[in-house]
């Protein structure tokens, strides 16, 4: 077991980090000690094995970029201690709740979904549940995961974007990807074009987390940052939750058509986020 954990059990999921390290030391070839090891050292300077890495290959160009992600093996043990953080607990929370008030099992598309933590916790739910990430080291530890943990074969693999079938799902979950990645909007029209009509996509991202300390957040997509409503409205979505936890707060986002009640819907999401904007602005002030 990690000596940090052990020793700040009421911030680390320990039940799931324990569940987790055996695969990594088999998937990997290495002793358990090994792995506690390795994430030890992401526990004691978070973002670091994934910043070593990235700095080591110094990729520059897009396509440098996706190659990085899918030949580094940083993001596994990255990965394995953020989903056992409290931290994410909040936001995975929020957007549970988001999916469970639409009723019944419901097919969920994982757009970069890591390690598969959140594919398994949903199809665990008895949501039919399609993973896609970068192929590669770290979708294929989550392969070999799901063979594993893969409750009543509820998730599919998908390794192509191009393979993600249009106009299908209820429900995208896209979490913490939208930074990393060359070319955001189109991530966010990719998910538009795979949910169907009334479909939602729940989305969090870091675009304003730049700097040394996230040398895979690409400092191109700063540009972004604060503008993800608009972005997805002018893609066909209206903003239909938002939660205003700062770190890692799930947004919701609506697929409607152009006609009125689709027009409505973009205004009254509009209109909720500036009087919870004001509020805030008064809130700060006030308090």
């Amino acid at each position: 077991m990690s000596a940090v954990i052990a020793g700040n059990v009421s911030e680390y999921n320990l039940a799931l980090a324990e569940r987790i390290v055996p695969l990594v030391a088999e998937f990997f070839h290495l002793t358990e000690r090994e792995v506690w090891e390795r994430i030890d050292h992401e526990l004691q300077s978070p973002g670091s094995t994934v910043a070593d890495a990235w700095r080591l290959a110094k990729p520059k160009s897009p396509d440098e970029v996706m190659r990085f992600y899918g030949e580094t093996d940083s993001y596994v043990y990255d990965l394995v201690v953020d989903h056992c953080h409290a931290r994410r607990r909040g936001a995975w929370s929020a957007l549970m709740a988001r999916i469970e008030r639409l009723g019944s099992p419901r097919s969920v598309l994982l757009y970069g979904d890591g390690i598969g933590s959140d594919s398994i916790a949903l199809a665990r739910c008895g949501h039919r549940v399609t993973y896609f990430d970068v192929p590669g080291i770290t979708s294929a530890f989550a392969r070999f995961r799901f063979e594993r943990e893969n409750p009543a074969n509820l998730i599919a693999v998908i390794e192509a974007e191009a393979d993600i079938p249009a106009w299908t799902f209820d429900v995208a979950v896209c979490i913490e990807v939208l930074e990393h990645v060359p070319d955001p909007p189109a991530v966010m029209r990719a998910l538009h074009r795979a949910l169907r009509p009334g479909g939602i996509a729940l989305i969090t991202e870091s675009f304003e987390s730049v700097g040394d300390e996230f040398p895979s957040h690409l400092p191109e997509n700063f540009r972004y940052a604060g503008r993800t409503h608009q972005l997805m409205e002018g893609i066909g979505f209206a903003n239909t939750y938002y939660n205003t936890d700062p770190v890692n707060r799930p947004m919701e986002f609506t697929k409607v058509g152009g006609d009125v009640s689709g027009a409505l819907l973009k205004i009254k999401g509009k209109l909720r986020r500036a009087v919870e904007s004001r509020w805030r602005r008064v809130s700060r002030v006030t308090g």
